[in-house]
């Protein structure tokens, strides 16, 4: 077999995360494999280790050392079923984060056509050293840029690689890793990045929240607060004012007849209303500075790092 050389293999790999990212219409972090294999549900099986050592009637060790020959998962492919099976080890000692990126990572295989009639798993002992290397070099760079594409978190604006931990759900040394390749110097955005970034926009944009500071948790360092306006030094006369028009700082965009208070100042803009206590979780334009609902100061954040997507829905 005749094997690219590193640069061309990571070329290649980057194009095809990318094609992936965009074929399963993915444009929320952290990225759900498992939901992606459930919709390839009738070529993609997967399958725990516990199942399958029910299944052949051997012990968890038996599948791990004899049929997977790897401690934390194989792809394989049946010619006769032209199906692909994906078995990991869901032991209670393999993090989460270990076993997000070792499923990517065997999703990798598949994608990146290393599995066929010919090379139905991919084992240490059944391969050359060189090719072994090489498609397990392949398969861990899709996955780290699936997981966690240095295009997304430069526009994330990502400070360190406990952001990248904490918002693509991968382990300390993965997001390190992707940290490196994030920050790295780059001359152009290449034509699928710009699809990939074009179908994040929602999780991308900037939006303020209702909400306490402590509320946005590990995220708190992403907010900031919009600029007040400046009240007048009193309000319009009731024949100068206009609706949609704050009549205690002039502001003129944004503003609803449905709005309690204006974004801008935080004044009340319906008799009786006092901003109150707690925090409503509103979204507000992003220029807002103040909730439209409560009253209260609003915070700015990209909107994938306030909400999951089922909540904005």
């Amino acid at each position: 077999m005749n094997l690219p050389n590193k640069s061309e293999a990571a070329y290649r790999v980057f194009h095809m995360a990318h094609k992936f990212l965009n074929e399963f219409g993915i444009h929320w972090l952290p990225v759900d494999p498992y939901e992606i294999i459930n919709k390839q549900k009738s070529r993609w099986k997967l399958k725990y280790v516990d199942q399958v050592a029910y299944e052949i009637g051997k012990p968890e060790q038996y599948v791990l050392d004899h049929v997977m020959r790897s401690q934390d998962g194989i792809a394989m492919f049946d010619p006769a079923t032209n199906q692909y099976d994906i078995i990991l080890n869901n032991s209670d000692s393999i993090p989460q984060t270990r076993m997000l990126w070792t499923t990517v990572h065997e999703i990798g295989h598949i994608y990146l056509g290393h599995l066929g009639n010919e090379r139905t798993k991919i084992t240490s002992d059944m391969l050359s050293r060189e090719e072994y290397e090489q498609l397990e070099f392949e398969a861990d760079n899709f996955a780290g840029e699936v997981l966690a594409s240095k295009w997304l978190m430069r526009q994330i604006d990502i400070i360190d690689e406990n952001d990248i931990a904490l918002i693509c759900g991968i382990s300390d040394d993965a997001a390190l890793s992707r940290y490196k390749k994030a920050t790295e110097d780059y001359n152009y955005v290449p034509v699928n990045v710009i699809l990939t970034l074009h179908n994040f926009e929602e999780y991308l944009k900037s939006v303020t929240v209702c909400r306490t500071i402590d509320e946005f948790g590990g995220f708190a360092h992403y907010t900031y607060k919009n600029h007040e306006t400046q009240k007048l030094p009193k309000p319009k006369p009731l024949f100068l004012r206009r609706p949609g028009t704050c009549p205690y700082c002039g502001q003129e965009k944004w503003l609803s007849l449905e709005s309690n208070f204006c974004i801008a100042c935080g004044s009340a803009l319906k008799p009786g209303l006092q901003r109150s206590i707690s925090c409503c979780n509103h979204i507000n334009h992003s220029n807002a500075a103040f909730c439209e609902q409560c009253g209260n100061r609003v915070y700015r954040i990209k909107q994938g790092l306030a909400f999951e997507e089922c909540e904005i829905l």
